[in-house]
């Protein structure tokens, strides 16, 4: 595997502390006491609460290692650690294959890792922090101001056309149906999107993101037999549509 790889399954293992940890932060207004934060404490067995060993803790192999079982109380530990950590490790190469060992290269990196970590919370939570959908758009906006990638008033009108499309068809959802159809963090993730991606990429993402996630739907009712949620979370829908449209062939910021 190459140190891109490598590097993106660590990446990928610290993005699964953010999607576990994270959340809790903004749900719990009185955090329990010596409750580990996102860049402190030790990773420990939800279910027995015993520190997970070093060697336990190798991103991917530590999993297959123990094959998916915590060393102590032999409880199952979830699929979605080696998931996110393969998913990493795999968008980072994909991204320096698209853009190579270069600022653009960075750049897309960095987006992989943010959309992950936001898919992840989102999916788990229903949650898109604005910790990482706003720190994610500014983000986007100073590395277009710096050039690279796209430039710094492509960046700032899609920003603001992402948001604004959104947020539109949700007002417009409301108004029929007296309820909302999505979160203002959906609304915070496309201006993200749209900062680093330019306007002229918003169609695909939304056609993408909003197939995605109808697709998915339809196949996965009947195997839940039971009727299609009322909502689901779209963020993931939007996240993979803007990765998606990141490594597509074309340039930054034009279809």
């Amino acid at each position: 595997m190459s140190l891109t790889g490598i590097i993106g399954l660590c990446i990928g293992s610290f993005i699964n502390v953010v999607i576990h940890r994270l959340p809790r932060t903004m749900t719990e207004a009185d955090p329990t006491p010596g409750m580990a934060g996102i860049l402190t404490g030790r990773s420990r067995c939800p279910h027995c609460r015993q520190v997970i060993w070093w060697r336990d803790n190798i991103p991917l192999f530590g999993w297959i290692r123990r094959l998916g079982r915590c060393r102590h109380c032999r409880s199952p530990i979830s699929l979605r650690y080696p998931l996110i950590e393969a998913l990493m490790a795999i968008g980072g190469l994909l991204v320096t294959a698209r853009f190579g060992i270069t600022p653009a290269g960075f750049s897309a990196f960095l987006l992989t890792a943010w959309l992950l970590a936001l898919a992840g919370i989102d999916h788990a939570t229903r949650l898109l922090p604005d910790t990482l959908t706003l720190s994610g758009l500014w983000l986007g906006l100073l590395l277009a101001t710096w050039g690279i990638h796209g430039d710094a008033s492509q960046a700032v009108l899609g920003a603001a056309i992402g948001y604004a499309a959104l947020s539109s068809l949700n007002a417009g959802f409301r108004l029929l149906r007296g309820c909302d159809g999505m979160g203002g963090g959906d609304f915070k993730l496309m201006a993200m999107l749209g900062a680093w991606l330019g306007p002229g990429t918003l169609p695909l993402v939304m056609l993408l993101a909003a197939g995605g996630g109808a697709l998915w739907s339809l196949l996965t009712g009947p195997a839940r037999r039971r009727p299609l949620p009322a909502h689901i979370a779209f963020g993931p829908w939007l996240a993979m549509a803007g990765w998606i449209t990141l490594v597509w062939p074309h340039e930054w910021g034009a279809i």
